[in-house]
Parts: structure tokens; sequence; C-alpha cells
């Protein structure tokens, strides 16, 4: 993992969790969607201050804003499409693993190398391992 990036101190763990929990324990119960739009930009800002730095450039945390928004519509579009799978029977995996690297490609449009490995746990080059089980259940007969 690159040591420095030049983007000035980052947060803790212990800062960065704790700051999570703040934002999170500031919310109504029933946030409206302005809301919770607010607390995930406020959440990404977060993540850049702990991973990349607190100078992380405005610019590109906006256009890594608009990266994340891009990547979690898809991922809200193979969630649906995933439950449509579902009820036919047909495995999710090839559909995650292209979530995951299409993921991947957007944030390295805003990110350096040594900087996307820092943002994403990902060593360059290399694709996130998927939190999901690859092996295919037998169907039943």
């Amino acid at each position: 993992m690159p040591e420095e990036l030049g983007h000035g101190p980052r947060l803790t763990d212990d800062e960065y969790e704790r700051r999570i929990i703040e934002l999170h324990r500031s919310l109504p119960p029933m946030p409206t969607k302005a809301q919770d739009e607010e607390v995930r930009r406020r959440e990404l800002e977060l993540a850049i201050d702990h991973r990349l730095g607190r100078d992380f450039p405005r610019e590109r945390r906006d256009a890594l804003w608009t990266v994340h928004q891009r990547v979690e519509k898809k991922r809200l579009r193979l969630g649906f499409k995933h439950l449509l799978r579902r009820l036919f029977g047909q495995p999710l995996v090839r559909d995650a693993q292209r979530l995951a690297g299409y993921a991947v490609d957007e944030y390295a449009k805003v990110l350096s190398g040594p900087e996307l490995e820092r943002f994403l746990g990902v060593p360059e080059g290399q694709r996130p391992a998927l939190p999901i089980d690859t092996d295919q259940p037998e169907k039943k007969r």
C-alpha cells in the first residue's frame, strides 16, 4: 500500500469510525431523500479524508462523488436484476464481477494508481474480491 500520497494527514481509523457514527446518529429515523444523499456525500468525504488525505483537491472530490453516484445506480440495478434472476434461477456472479470491474474503472478515471490502491484497497491492475459466494448451488430435481 502506498505510504504518502501528498494529500495531507489522513483521519485515523478511530477518528473515521467516530465521525461515521456521529453522522448516522444525527439522522432522523426516517430521513428524506435529500438528507440521505447528504449523508452519503459526507460518508464519501470522510472516506476520502481517511484513505487519501484531508487535503485531497475539491474538484477531484466532486469527480469522485459523480463516479460514486454512477456506481451506486449500477449497483441498485444489479440488485433488481438479482431479484429477477433468483426468480428464474440464473446466477449473479458474472454481473457482480462486471460491477466490481466497472467501479474500479470509473474510480480510476479520477484517481492515480497509488490513490486507487489506497481508496479501494485493491493493488493496481487487480479487481476487488467479491463478497459473494461464487459456487453455484446445485439445482433441485
